[in-house]
């Protein structure tokens, strides 16, 4: 589940998951870090987490930072995960190479320029909102079905007011 309350924790993620890529591969070249198959996988296994709690982030938060390449980040992890029995080594020390220290910079960023107790705030608004839209939509239902109104608020929790206004 996507939920904006979480959003903090999976950029910390990310973040533990690419310092932990860095460290396993650090100093080595391609061919020592594909022969060492114990260093290789955990980079592998952490470049599957960066990509997994990068497509848990909210699509509101990864909307408002279309600088960093959600999508083929989250791809990337698809492939690691489905296509494992293939996977190409030089797209992964790419990867390493090229674009994990940049995104570990911009999710850095984005951990102390958010207002965390602000986006949690707005966020539990939304999910109200988006159950209080939710019960609506059960109650227009069940009036249409020849409910009663207090039989509707009893089952919604909605004021009688707000279901004889559907």
């Amino acid at each position: 589940m996507r939920e904006p309350v979480r959003d903090c924790d999976r950029l910390e993620h990310i973040i533990e998951a690419i310092d932990r890529v860095l460290q396993y591969s650090a100093g080595k070249t391609k061919i020592e870090l594909t022969s060492d198959y114990m260093s290789f996988f955990g980079v592998v296994k952490n470049i599957e987490i960066v990509g997994e709690a990068s497509y848990k982030l909210s699509k509101r938060f990864r909307q408002l930072h279309p600088d960093t390449p959600w999508d083929d980040i989250t791809r990337m992890r698809h492939v690691l995960i489905h296509d494992y029995y293939q996977i190409d080594e030089d797209a992964v020390f790419y990867v390493i190479e090229d674009n994990l220290k940049p995104l570990r910079q911009q999710v850095a960023r984005y951990l102390t320029e958010t207002d965390w107790d602000e986006w949690e705030k707005n966020a539990v608004v939304i999910n109200e909102t988006a159950v209080h839209k939710n019960l609506i939509q059960t109650a227009e239902r069940m009036k249409k079905r020849g409910y009663d109104t207090d039989e509707i608020c009893k089952i919604t929790g909605l004021n009688r007011d707000e279901i004889e206004n559907l």
